[in-house]
């Protein structure tokens, strides 16, 4: 989430210029959704953070 964020607001700071291949800027926003997708749903995330806390302290 926090990915998506950044890039979209290192979009709006380059303006115009975030948008042309040669900036890094572009890439990184097009990665993106693809490092959100790749890890997982936000739901499936913190369901095995919250398993493995509840392991960890044994609740």
């Amino acid at each position: 989430e926090i990915c998506g964020e950044v890039t979209m607001d290192a979009m709006r700071i380059h303006g115009g210029y975030g948008f042309i291949k040669d900036q890094p800027v572009e890439r990184y926003y097009r990665d993106a959704p693809l490092m959100i997708i790749g890890e997982g749903t936000n739901e499936i995330q913190r369901l095995i953070i919250a398993k493995n806390l509840l392991k960890e302290y044994e609740i």
